[in-house]
């Protein structure tokens, strides 16, 4: 249960009991939230500077007991197994006003705060899942590592530049998904690639993916396969992991959809299961289901005694286990890569994905790598999943495309955007343009040259000079070469 015990809003009863007006600010008789901190500026002001509607205040007695309440009915009424608490960094009386930095620093009384409040949970349910959306100081959120707490680790960053091929010094190294990294007695990094308030990694990837030659990874289906990539060097890492909605389909539309505008992060996004029947999707699905089946059913992606070499274009994972010993290498960059997989013995190791064989005689010996490609190698021989869903990245080609093809839109009928899908065979100049009833053109989404693979254009019903268009019946054509295709499509406002 994503609980949010930080702050709530005007609307709240307990902010009305002892409220400015009919919607607050809280007064200072208000049991349970703190009053306006600084009065000397215009609005409420809560005592750090990421504060939302208004603060409690998780020193006062009340809102303890509140909290605790809050807690136990949750799990013994609705026997939810643990909550992910917003803003938890939030949970202190310490006042940093504007200064981030120094909201960020250890604080023993928000340490005090968070620890009373698990040791009340956990008599009512010792297996309760407790999780911290926190971003402190590493040395604050190692106590709360130690003592029981997940905390999230946001990766965002880190594993987009690595699968845009952008392998700069410190830039695609994400070895801080890691909880040894952090120097932490447990596996308690909630690690995730992608998160409500981060950018989709297949978005970026369609938009500023870098290439080399015929390899370009502003394609969809390469694009695509570099999240199969990022898959292999996530779930095998020991440590909970999320994965963020239709991310196992290479969901692609901005956090930041329709407008572009930060306004829209919170506006709800088109939910594509048609992207289910779509065969290289399906295969981006199948991989990291595969991934995950592994993951579960060996003890080696539970031990404590692996490392990480993931700084560079080619990377490399060890887990070492009592019965099996497991070793990864993937190539991030966009050319082809010699790399050395260490393996830990010699001896005969198998590739998960395809089943082979590989006979280690020196464990130093080195392995030739396609951009995009990876492997998997176990020490035992494991069920495979089948290498015909990494056919496109073991062989550094993209999936067969033989001719041009204009798909229909999505969704139809559309307000206030739609997407529009098509393929080309081969490079040669495009325009895809949108036609009212009348024939009359509206606008010209593209106009240029591109290569050959698949692309998608949103179309937000405007013309030319960005005014909206009216409902109705529009017609939507693609040019390119000798090929001309049109499909229909309706504007419902």
């Amino acid at each position: 249960m994503d609980m949010v015990l930080n702050h709530s809003f005007g609307q709240s009863p307990f902010v009305r009991l002892y409220a400015s007006g009919n919607y607050g600010p809280p007064t200072a008789e208000n049991p349970w939230y703190n009053p306006d901190m600084n009065p000397n500026k215009s609005g409420y002001q809560g005592p750090h500077p990421f504060g939302v509607g208004y603060d409690f205040n998780h020193e006062s007695p009340q809102t303890q007991k509140l909290v605790d309440r809050i807690n136990n009915y949750w799990l013994s009424q609705y026997k939810v197994d643990g909550f992910r608490y917003d803003l938890s960094k939030g949970f202190t009386q310490k006042y940093s006003g504007d200064n981030v930095g120094l909201w960020g620093q250890y604080d023993q009384s928000r340490i005090n705060i968070l620890e009373r409040m698990a040791n009340a949970i956990w008599p009512w349910n010792p297996t309760a899942y407790l999780i911290l959306e926190h971003f402190a100081d590493n040395r604050e959120e190692t106590v709360l590592s130690n003592f029981g707490f997940m905390l999230w680790g946001n990766l965002n960053y880190n594993y987009n530049e690595a699968t845009m091929g952008y392998n700069q010094p410190g830039h695609s190294d994400f070895s801080g998904i890691s909880y040894k990294k952090r120097g932490w007695n447990d596996p308690h990094v909630l690690g995730y690639m992608e998160s409500h308030d981060e950018e989709r990694l297949m978005y970026k990837n369609l938009q500023y993916g870098n290439s080399s030659g015929d390899y370009d990874i502003t394609n969809l289906n390469i694009a695509l396969n570099r999240i199969k990539l990022a898959s292999a060097f996530f779930f095998t890492i020991p440590g909970p992991k999320m994965i963020w909605q239709f991310g196992e389909l290479g969901y692609d539309y901005s956090i930041n959809y329709p407008s572009g505008s930060d306004q829209d992060r919170l506006t709800p996004k088109p939910i594509r299961w048609d992207y289910f029947s779509d065969t290289a999707r399906k295969n981006l699905y199948k991989t990291m289901k595969a991934i995950i089946s592994l993951r579960e059913s060996y003890d080696v992606f539970r031990t404590a005694n692996f490392s990480l070499d993931v700084s560079g274009a080619g990377k490399r994972i060890w887990l070492n286990g009592s019965d099996m010993n497991v070793a990864i290498v993937g190539n991030f960059g966009v050319s082809s890569l010699s790399i050395t997989p260490s393996f830990q013995n010699t001896g005969t190791w198998y590739d998960y994905f395809s089943g082979d064989s590989v006979n280690v005689s020196d464990t130093q010996m080195q392995i030739n790598l396609k951009p995009g490609e990876f492997h998997i190698y176990t020490s035992i021989n494991t069920p495979h999943p089948g290498s015909d869903i990494l056919t496109d990245v073991k062989d550094g080609k993209m999936p067969l495309i033989e001719d041009y093809k204009l798909f229909q839109n999505y969704p139809n009928p559309f307000n206030p955007s739609t997407i529009i899908s098509y393929q080309l065979p081969k490079y040669s100049f495009v325009k895809v343009s949108i036609f009212n009833v009348l024939g009359k053109e509206v606008k010209t989404l593209v106009s240029r040259n591109q290569g050959k693979g698949r692309y998608q254009i949103t179309w937000d019903g405007t013309d030319e000079s960005g005014n909206k268009v009216a409902t109705g019946i529009y017609l939507y054509r693609i040019k390119s070469d000798n090929f001309i295709a049109t499909k229909k499509m309706i504007l419902l406002k």
